[in-house]
């Protein structure tokens, strides 16, 4: 399964893509879990942390299939009205 990086999460793994390795049937939260397994700085990111699959974002709880690709958005800061 492919994971996507975008923003602090591409500066803080050095990559844009990962790929990682999940049982049939694993969800968002487990891709979530093997991506922190191989870069343990951004679990302190996850209460904060967006999934989208496509251009629609997802649940931690949501199946993956096959040929998906997971796209990781951190937090947004910034900005004031």
């Amino acid at each position: 399964m492919a994971v996507r990086f975008f923003a602090r999460y591409r500066e803080a793994t050095g990559r844009q893509r990962l790929e990682v390795d999940l049982p049939e049937g694993g969800t968002v939260e487990a891709a979530w879990a093997a991506v922190v397994d191989r870069h343990p700085a951004l679990s302190q990111y996850r209460p904060f942390t967006l999934f989208a699959i496509g251009n629609d974002y997802v649940q931690p709880d949501h199946p993956l299939k096959a040929g998906d690709e997971l796209c990781l958005f951190p937090p947004v800061s910034g900005g004031s009205l």
